[in-house]
């Protein structure tokens, strides 16, 4: 039996001792063993699961029953075992909305318990994982989950944890927001305003079901849907509509993007509105344009963002109905990450079906 050190430069506190067939030494009166232990006759039938604790008495007959050799942790008087650490870790850093599984082997993972968007504070997560052995990983942040959507996973990667490396965790929890946390939404009212001849062949009776069952699925109502006169008083018109109506937020559709003297941007010029920037970085939707009328945000929609395609509009929304305001800098702030029909994310390679040749 031998002592073979610490592993890596690190907070790790508990012995690691190798536990030959030959060994002559003293075993340690208690240990956790790092692997399964797998019966030498019978590779498929494990002895003992990884993880487990060991008294002295029991490392002998695994000896006797042909075991080459163990790999034993030899716990320090502040240690904590894999899964009350990975309990504690996954409950320090789990805020509103999210869900913390068993801790199995050292690892949680977290779902999502209400439907909202996924909030991810990076600069406590980085705080959290610059600490040796602590694992944490999330899900792309700021975008919609429904409950029971995987969130991330957090893991003591070592079979003990020094009791000092889960306190400074905890004091970052403390002191810091959470670092998953999902944020409901807010139910608003929406209105749709578009001039109806330029959506022909029931296409506006098409756009309005689409987005209805888009806004319907975050709580909100669509409602009310103007077919406006094809003409700058027109849509004044049903800008001023919406208004009365009292909405939150106002989509428009039907704009030539490439034109910034469009009767649908005019229109809203005329009803006391600005137009705040024509294109967004989001691909597709990047013919989409954003203004405001008497503080009443305005979306304009491109036409791909109008028939339930997947768009510019499925990154806005959620940040728009949990209050966050339509403005360049939340344009800004979609880019990376806009180009929505890009590669997956895996390596190409994944992505061949048959043979290689």
């Amino acid at each position: 039996m031998g002592f073979s050190g610490r592993p890596r430069s690190s907070e790790l506190t508990m012995r690691m001792v190798r536990v030959a067939a030959d060994s002559q030494a003293d075993f340690p009166p208690k240990s956790i063993v790092c692997h399964d232990v797998r019966n030498p006759e019978q590779r498929s039938e494990v002895l003992v699961r990884k993880g487990t604790w060991l008294m002295a008495d029991e490392i002998g007959p695994l000896l006797a029953h042909g075991v080459n050799e163990l790999h034993l942790a030899v716990a320090d008087q502040d240690d904590v075992r894999e899964d009350e650490a990975a309990a504690r870790l996954a409950a320090a850093v789990a805020g509103a909305g999210v869900s913390c599984g068993e801790a199995h082997f050292g690892q949680v993972t977290f779902s999502s318990a209400a439907r909202g968007v996924l909030r991810i504070d990076v600069r406590t997560l980085n705080l959290i994982v610059a600490h040796d052995d602590v694992l944490l990983l999330t899900a792309e942040p700021d975008r919609p989950v429904e409950v029971g959507d995987a969130l991330g996973v957090g893991k003591c990667a070592p079979v003990l944890l020094p009791e000092s490396t889960l306190q400074a965790v905890e004091n970052l929890a403390i002191t810091a927001a959470p670092v998953l946390a999902v944020e409901a939404f807010r139910p608003m009212r929406v209105a749709l305003v578009a001039p109806r001849e330029r959506l022909r062949g029931g296409a506006f009776d098409r756009a309005r079901a689409a987005l209805a069952q888009a806004i319907e699925w975050y709580g909100s109502t669509l409602n009310p849907v103007v077919g406006a006169e094809a003409s700058v008083a027109g849509l004044a018109t049903a800008y001023g509509q919406a208004l009365a109506a009292g909405v939150d937020l106002i989509l428009a559709a039907g704009a030539a993007g490439t034109d910034p003297l469009d009767i649908v941007f005019d229109g809203l010029r005329s009803a006391g509105g600005t137009v705040e920037q024509i294109g967004i970085p989001a691909e597709p939707g990047t013919a989409c344009w954003i203004g405001q009328v008497h503080s009443t945000p305005v979306l304009g929609l491109a036409s791909c963002e109008l028939f339930g395609q997947p768009g510019a509009l499925d990154l806005l929304l959620p940040r728009l109905l949990t209050g966050e305001a339509l403005d360049q800098r939340l344009l800004r702030g979609i880019a990376l990450g806009g180009l929505l029909n890009g590669p997956e994310r895996v390596a190409p390679y994944h992505r061949r079906v048959g043979p290689v040749d």
